[in-house]
């Protein structure tokens, strides 16, 4: 891996960030502005880096096959929709889960594409 400050190269010439939110140490939680370090024990920001920092398996791998990404407006956009479903859900009010299929449509109907060009 080549170093460039606080980005690294993995073996496939994708840039990684090195922070808290591509290490193999953060455990993964639905929290958008804390993690939870494994190896320190304690909750860290997504943004962070420390002397641990190991590049996460998937990132590792990250450009061995083609595939696509989805771009990052879609994803807030899916969270939104998921957590409305759970704060409906949570307040006892009956309501429909729309399924990722149903979400994607709609997005791409106000949006555009999912997905960002590489």
């Amino acid at each position: 891996m080549k170093k460039h400050g606080l980005i690294v190269e993995n073996k496939f010439h994708i840039a990684i960030r090195q922070c808290c939110a591509s290490c193999e140490h953060k455990e993964l939680t639905r929290c958008l502005n804390s993690r939870r370090c494994t190896k320190r024990g304690k909750d860290v920001n997504p943004r962070s880096v420390c002397c641990k920092w190991k590049m996460s398996g998937q990132l590792r791998m990250a450009g061995l096959a083609k595939g696509r990404v989805k771009c990052r407006e879609y994803q807030l956009y899916l969270l939104m929709v998921r957590e409305a479903e759970m704060l409906a859900s949570e307040q006892g009010l009956q309501t429909k889960e729309k399924s990722n299929e149903e979400i994607r449509a709609e997005f791409e109907s106000q949006f555009g594409s999912i997905y960002i060009n590489i």
